[in-house]
């Protein structure tokens, strides 16, 4: 039976449409605008001398770097939950330091072993150049562990005090700092490298912009409070979504994986990863959801508004995905925009005519896990993070049996069923709770 509310839930204003429209709208242009930035390094390095090589080399790496630090994007979840006072900031920061302490060790013997080989030559498929180039690069990206901590932190302050606006201006900052990084870098650097150093230096860019405005929040908190969380504490909320988050670039990891399984390996690693940039441009600012969910609902029917309003979302982003991959659009966005080559453009167009069908899946999915992490209810969030990864494994899997297949095609498909297993699992964890139940602070 449904806990119920405090008085305090019940006396706020119960969340309206506009409300929803007013936090999200700044998030999206964050979002897009983060997104673009992969966009434009994938544009980048298909200018290269060798482009299917340097952008399998960097899909490789980021994939595996990101799928080994998805961690990092739990901290500004954890401190929307925990972040009451200025001393809370450190520990939180100080545990997620600790967490990522193995991650650390696996990407430095990745750059400095033989285990770099293995994982980018047998696991990945990549010939001699291109391994060179991803150990390259994630040394690179390597690099930015602390700075996306301070960053988790810094956007957490900013949406616990509805200065969304100001996410946004620091990804402007960080796409103008993108810019620069790549018209200077190549007089030093070479390859997939470039593209990795270059969004490491627009992430300390943005997160440097956005503690110019989180500080103050920062110094309105109290210095301490009577009761604090433990470590152990954190651990309990975190980790269901730390492997949830895991599996977000898990999947990615796995599909990419039996992609070089394939005959044609590294053009459909480096196809697929030019397909899940432009879709995650498109697609990615309903992650923001999450965020959204966990801010705004304090009740039961605020969750019906938020899924009227995810409703629209997905209304939205399908019909913009249609007009733009399944029209001649597709053609200018892959050949002129993108600058792909004939035979790359051609292999990448199948899969993002498939594009629309991920909408209501990720939604549902990133508005979900908002509202369970409200909730604090995290713990089927792990189950759904290993499942998804399974899911996606037995759909990229039959790489292994029709080795002509699309590559860039299949890990779509198997993308979005990994989402869909997700969200079929917390639709009915949310049912068993009645949809909402109030965080213990507010129960």
């Amino acid at each position: 039976m449904m806990q119920e509310e405090a008085p305090s839930i019940a006396s706020r204003p119960r969340l309206r449409l506009r409300d929803c429209y007013w936090f999200f709208g700044p998030l999206v242009l964050m979002v897009e605008l983060n997104m673009i930035s992969k966009s434009v390094i994938h544009a980048f390095l298909a200018r290269t001398d060798t482009p299917s090589i340097t952008l399998a080399a960097f899909n490789a790496s980021f994939t595996f770097y990101f799928a080994l630090a998805s961690a990092t994007e739990v901290t500004t979840l954890l401190c929307l939950s925990y972040l009451k006072a200025r001393s809370d900031a450190l520990r939180l920061i100080g545990f997620m330091a600790i967490i990522l302490t193995v991650p650390l060790v696996v990407a430095l013997a990745t750059i400095f072993t033989d285990f770099g080989d293995v994982v980018f030559g047998s696991w990945f498929g990549l010939g001699e150049e291109a391994r060179f180039q991803a150990r390259a690069a994630v040394a690179a990206l390597v690099t930015s562990i602390p700075i996306l901590l301070l960053r988790g932190t810094a956007f957490a302050l900013l949406m616990l005090n509805r200065k969304t606006f100001i996410i946004t201006l620091s990804t402007l900052v960080r796409l103008f700092s993108l810019t620069g990084s790549l018209l200077i870098l190549p007089l030093w650097l070479d390859g997939a490298v470039i593209g990795a150093a270059a969004l490491v230096i627009c992430m300390y860019a943005e997160t440097i912009f956005g503690w110019l405005f989180a500080w103050r929040l920062l110094l309105k908190l109290p210095s301490v409070r009577e009761s604090r969380e433990s470590f152990r504490s954190y651990w309990r909320f975190s980790w269901p979504l730390i492997v949830n988050g895991s599996a977000e670039m898990g999947v990615i990891f796995v599909i990419t994986l039996f992609l070089g399984r394939l005959t044609q390996a590294e053009l459909a690693i480096a196809a697929f990863g030019v397909v899940h940039g432009l879709v995650s441009l498109l697609m990615a600012p309903m992650r923001n959801l999450t965020q959204s969910a966990q801010t705004l609902v304090a009740r039961r029917e605020d969750v019906r508004t938020m899924v009227i309003f995810a409703a629209q979302l997905v209304a939205g982003f399908s019909l913009l995905a249609i007009g733009l991959f399944w029209t001649s659009l597709s053609d200018t966005i892959l050949l002129r925009i993108m600058a792909l080559t004939p035979a790359l453009a051609a292999y990448s167009a199948p899969a993002l005519v498939l594009a629309f069908i991920l909408a209501p899946f990720w939604s549902t999915t990133a508005l979900f896990r908002g509202v369970l992490a409200k909730a604090r209810s995290t713990g089927s969030l792990a189950a759904s993070g290993v499942l998804r990864v399974l899911s996606a494994t037995a759909a990229a899997s039959l790489a292994l049996f029709s080795p002509e297949l699309n590559g860039a095609a299949l890990g779509v498909i198997a993308w979005t069923l990994s989402y869909a297993v997700e969200a079929a699992i917390s639709t009915w964890r949310l049912r068993k709770l009645g949809w909402y139940v109030p965080a213990p602070e507010t129960a």
